[in-house]
């Protein structure tokens, strides 16, 4: 039964939102994901150990087709951060909107950024590059995300208030999805070089990513995170070594803390990893 609590959840959300909204694919995105999600979970459940990581990889492939995809092409939606926000700029709340509030700003108070570890569809490519991470990004290279960040906000006001883009005119339903496709591919060139140039699936996470900075703040009060178990931690470190995003996992774990970081992405990679089993 707990295998079956995401799809159920995803049923949930699905029915609400299509009550409050009304739209129809509400009724597809929501059960769908709690479906991959279940179905990761399962796998996870009766793989061997050193493949239980597959279970999480192939849900968030599941996922990135419908929200790549389903979404963006069934409303000519732009669901990137600037587009979502040349919307709310003149007062247009379409279903990218709801995405962000769901999975980007209320949801991390929930689950963390969950997002990025299970549904993120540049992750869900990155994850399965044939790359074996073996070194950390250094810290001052994570400030460019804020950069990145503040560029995705400056292009559309930019565009709106200095050279006189009429949103409603020449972006609403016309170009949107050259927008849409257009910025997921930089992104995904971006990516996945910066794995290869850093020998580090996530490196673009953790460098270059402009909406992991809209998730840090709601992330770091989120109700799920990454446990002690109440297993004497061994003081190995193999958690900080199989952490994707560079969390130092242990200095919590060893403390019977809960991990904290906003860079978690919840992946279980350190749960996987722990031979003492201190960690749930």
């Amino acid at each position: 039964m707990r295998v079956s609590i995401p799809f159920f959840i995803g049923i949930l959300v699905s029915t609400i939102l299509y009550l409050s909204v009304g739209w129809w694919g509400f009724l597809v995105i929501f059960p769908w994901i709690g479906f991959s999600i279940s179905l990761g979970i399962y796998i996870m459940s009766v793989v061997p150990r050193k493949k239980k990581s597959i279970g999480r990889k192939v849900t968030i492939v599941m996922i990135l087709p419908v929200l790549l995809f389903f979404v963006p092409i069934a409303n000519n939606e732009n669901f990137q951060l600037e587009g979502v926000f040349l919307n709310v700029m003149i007062g247009y709340f379409t279903k990218s909107f709801i995405h962000y509030a769901v999975a980007k700003i209320f949801g991390p108070v929930i689950w963390g950024r969950g997002f990025c570890g299970w549904a993120c569809w540049t992750a869900a490519v990155l994850d399965w590059l044939p790359i074996k991470n073996e070194g950390r990004i250094p810290p001052h290279l994570k400030r460019i995300r804020y950069i990145a960040f503040a560029l995705s906000i400056a292009l559309p006001v930019a565009l709106v208030f200095f050279w006189g883009f009429d949103v409603r005119r020449d972006y609403l339903h016309k170009t949107e999805m050259m927008w849409m496709f257009a910025g997921n591919l930089i992104y995904y060139l971006v990516a996945v070089s910066l794995a290869f140039i850093f020998k580090n699936k996530r490196a673009f996470c953790k460098i270059a990513c402009p909406v992991a900075v809209v998730m840090k703040v709601p992330s770091s009060v989120s109700l799920i995170t990454i446990s002690p178990s109440g297993k004497k931690c061994l003081g190995c470190s193999l958690c900080n070594k199989s952490c994707p995003m560079d969390v130092d996992v242990m200095s919590y774990i060893s403390r019977g803390k809960r991990v904290r970081d906003t860079e978690c992405v919840l992946c279980m990679d350190c749960k996987l990893a722990c031979p003492a089993g201190a960690i749930k």
